[in-house]
């Protein structure tokens, strides 16, 4: 049963990447807490290790990239069709990329780490505590931008939520 009272999420390439990386089934726990989880067609093309087929397997819904997109200098034509659907669907941008994330932002959009997701999926009782951190630690080693800090605080996060 999806829980739709967080409305729906767009997921950006740089956080597909890491879960599929980690542990691609993570995902069907993403889609079951939003309810619903789009992925443009350009975004899902840079994510090699995920199909079209195994997307949907997953649950991803996957979304035909609009021809014109808002413009934003230094984001990617991918990055640009998350913006939009964040600026006309009101959707919340689930991604890594800070400058997405701040234009996204800027358009009244809600954003969300590609970590702080599974601690919002820990916190929801959809995973485990040892599952999050099992799946943080894989991204870790894999994602040079999840420095010791980024872990350390994560840990911190899952460990004593209150205090976070």
């Amino acid at each position: 049963m999806a829980d739709t009272e967080h409305g729906a999420a767009i997921c950006d390439a740089n956080v597909l990447i890491d879960y599929v990386d980690a542990d691609e089934d993570i995902i069907t726990e993403l889609v079951a807490f939003w309810g619903a989880v789009y992925v443009p067609d350009r975004v899902l093309n840079e994510v090699k290790n995920l199909s079209e087929e195994r997307a949907l397997e997953l649950g991803l819904k996957i979304i035909e990239t609009p021809l014109v997109l808002p413009s934003s200098s230094g984001l990617s034509g991918p990055d640009r069709a998350c913006l939009h659907f964040v600026a006309t669907e009101g959707w919340t941008c689930i991604a890594n990329d800070r400058l997405l994330r701040r234009e996204c932002v800027k358009q009244g959009g809600k954003v969300v780490w590609g970590l702080e997701m599974l601690l919002m999926l820990n916190f929801a009782r959809r995973i485990t505590k040892a599952h999050a951190l099992d799946i943080a630690e894989r991204i870790s080693t894999v994602n040079p931008e999840i420095t010791p800090q980024i872990l350390s605080d994560f840990k911190a996060k899952l460990k004593h939520p209150r205090e976070a």
